[in-house]
């Protein structure tokens, strides 16, 4: 049994999830423009727990998106997870934003480069292979047509998580190249969440924290 409760917080999308065995058992999702999530996350812990019959003591893990993505929701989202971990004595995954956005599409395409936007046109992004290896590392980018050009063929499919993300990338898009966007789903943690606790990788409660990516000072 790995009954498995997945929160994910880094963007405007507050998402909880319920699976078991790598298997959706619920989900509940609310998009707050202002960022309302120490708030709605409790309440959709509390609700989906109680719907499913569950409580806390009955699961085996809680999986976090770490980031990065929005400070606030970051904090949140693990600070949460910490709280409930600790009393109870359970296992906490954490599992990268820009993979659980690449893990959002089925790619027909070699390699999945994931845009998050951070400011103007930087955006936190990293590139995986089409079995979610890690080619990039988590990092700021600025993303012009130089960087896509250099970045992207034939071969790549593009995700980002917003439309304003969506529309200024489409327009920079010299290449050939598959573009797509998805909301940053607890869903889509799901299948993650389940390997890692088969491999029993786990997160040191002491000392986790969010992956914030800070940007590079520019001039």
């Amino acid at each position: 049994m790995s009954l498995i409760l997945n929160l994910e917080t880094s963007s405007k999308n507050c998402s909880v999830s319920l699976s078991s065995k790598g298997k959706l058992i619920d989900l509940i999702e609310s998009e707050d423009e202002n960022y309302r999530h120490s708030e709605l996350l409790t309440t959709s812990i509390q609700d989906i727990l109680s719907k499913n019959n569950l409580n806390v003591k009955s699961l085996d893990a809680i999986s976090v998106g770490i980031g990065p993505g929005s400070f606030t929701g970051l904090r949140i989202g693990l600070s949460v997870s910490k709280g409930l971990c600790y009393p109870h004595n359970i296992n906490l995954i954490g599992i990268s934003t820009l993979k659980i956005l690449a893990n959002s599409v089925n790619p027909k395409t070699e390699n999945i480069v994931c845009l998050i936007n951070d400011k103007g046109n930087y955006f936190y992004m990293s590139k995986y292979n089409s079995a979610l290896e890690e080619l990039i590392s988590p990092k700021v980018q600025l993303v012009d047509e130089e960087f896509l050009d250099s970045t992207v063929n034939e071969s790549t499919t593009i995700v980002v998580n917003t439309e304003s993300a969506y529309s200024y990338v489409s327009e920079i898009l010299n290449k050939e190249g598959d573009l797509t966007k998805c909301v940053i789903s607890s869903s889509k943690m799901i299948e993650l969440s389940q390997q890692a606790f088969d491999k029993k990788i786990f997160e040191d409660l002491a000392y986790v924290e969010p992956m914030y990516v800070k940007k590079p000072y520019v001039n």
